[in-house]
């Protein structure tokens, strides 16, 4: 036994000693419960007038409009893809769509690939993957460069002013100085890196929306689902909560109580269509374990109910799973403190601004928090008239240079419940790019709006 603790403890120094200085320190430091990583000078980028950061619907709003107004702009995406929600989620459904200028774009585009199935021009069905290449073609057009696969990891703010973005990718860590940073991560993760405040839940509590995680399907014949799928070869959402109530009803005979009371499909063509019956309840944007437990239970539960459903004598037999999401949906994250706060009171009187950057059509729309909930009332209505958002709530109130996009912005619990659809991200990402660029030109900063200027 001593001859053994002895050599184990030799090789441990003899190890230590071995390496350098700052591998060392993180051997020793893991006794407290923490490294100290060493400071390193890494490769600093100054190139871009502004940086986009997250290339989902906000983000390819925001770098298209500013890239067509003349600014050198650059989009930071995780993923290896434009659209987050939209593509990697597997959304295929766009609630508040009919806004003009670039929604009626990628609604023509889709077109041109006869990529959408139903709906209309304000709500309609697509197929993920034509809506990659269709937004990766307008970005190459329009002369934007696009980041793959890279993480924003770090904000720094000096003197209360945005300046350098950290990434993290491949290609190392990397530093990026630009005139103007627009957060469209979904989840403010730039601002608040950055130092600025947020509001999470309602008075701190952190009680948010549930997540949801979708998958594309292939049935038999989708025309014997007829009546089970939303918008199938109709141009509205009249009938929806019929269609959901009776695959809520197959699911329960054949032994299954979803996550989701209004398990949802729609139709992508042919005999594929889009499953939306999972909900991962109290997933907050700023823990990895916590989406991490949830992708994975949610892919389970997804499995389960198709290979269950596909054993039965019905219209399901035989169903296979397609492919599953790549990023769980999350509803609700940070909403950061911005100029001006989205309330309540504004959706359901139908502010106006002058400023405005969109107009909502959209009524609050809040999921249960919890399973139990869930089962006796899925989803809470707050009623708003049309609204707009004016472009003050577009820009980060603690730091300067420093703008949002999306769900991100600054708004209360149930606003966000309203303006968080992405036809309205997508159109306040392009507000955001093209004011972005405006202040640019004028050498002014988002902060001159503080001023009225």
């Amino acid at each position: 036994m001593f001859r053994r603790e002895f050599i184990k403890n030799a090789l441990s120094v003899a190890g230590i000693a071995g390496l350098p200085a700052a591998a060392a320190l993180s051997v020793t430091s893991k006794k407290s419960g923490e490294f100290k990583e060493p400071s390193k000078s890494i490769p600093l980028n100054s190139d871009y007038d502004i940086i986009v950061c997250g290339g989902g619907p906000a983000g390819i709003g925001a770098a298209l409009a500013a890239a067509r107004a003349g600014a050198k702009t650059l989009i930071v995406e995780s993923g290896g893809c434009l659209g987050g929600t939209w593509t990697r989620g597997q959304l295929s459904w766009i609630f508040d769509f009919k806004k003009g200028g670039i929604c009626r774009e990628i609604i023509e585009r889709l077109d041109a690939r006869n990529a959408r199935h139903g709906g209309n021009d304000r709500d309609f069905v697509y197929e993920p993957d034509a809506m990659k290449i269709v937004l990766e073609e307008m970005a190459v057009e329009s002369k934007i460069d696009l980041l793959y696969f890279t993480n924003c990891v770090a904000s720094y703010a000096p003197d209360g002013k945005m300046k350098t973005l950290v990434t993290e990718s491949k290609s190392g860590r990397q530093a990026w100085n630009a005139k103007i940073f627009i957060d469209c991560t979904g989840d403010g993760d730039v601002c608040a890196n950055a130092g600025a405040s947020y509001d999470f839940g309602t008075d701190g509590d952190r009680v948010i929306q549930p997540c949801s995680f979708n998958a594309i399907i292939c049935v038999e014949d989708a025309e014997k689902l007829a009546d089970r799928i939303s918008v199938y070869k109709k141009d509205s959402l009249d009938g929806h909560v019929e269609c959901t109530k009776r695959i809520l009803k197959d699911l329960l005979n054949a032994g299954i109580d979803p996550s989701y009371h209004m398990p949802t499909l729609f139709h992508l063509g042919g005999n594929i269509l889009l499953m939306m019956f999972n909900h991962q309840y109290g997933v907050h944007c700023d823990s990895a374990q916590e989406i991490t437990r949830a992708t994975v239970e949610a892919r389970r539960e997804v499995f389960k109910m198709a290979d269950t459903l596909a054993r039965t004598d019905s219209p399901w037999r035989n169903i296979r799973v397609i492919a599953t999401c790549e990023q769980i949906g999350m509803r609700e994250g940070r909403r950061i403190n911005g100029l001006y706060r989205v309330e309540r009171a504004d959706i359901e009187s139908g502010a106006r601004h002058p400023d405005a950057v969109t107009r909502v059509t959209f009524s609050a729309d809040i999921h249960a928090p919890d399973k139990e909930s869930n089962r006796n009332k899925t989803i809470s209505h707050v009623i708003a008239k049309p609204y707009d958002i004016p472009l003050r709530a577009l820009i980060c109130r603690d730091i300067d240079n420093l703008m949002m996009a999306g769900r991100c912005i600054s708004g209360d619990r149930i606003a966000h419940a309203s303006y968080r659809v992405t036809g309205n991200a997508v159109d306040m990402g392009f507000s955001a790019g093209k004011a972005a660029a405006k202040f640019i030109s004028e050498g002014k900063t988002p902060h001159s709006l503080k001023n009225g200027g």
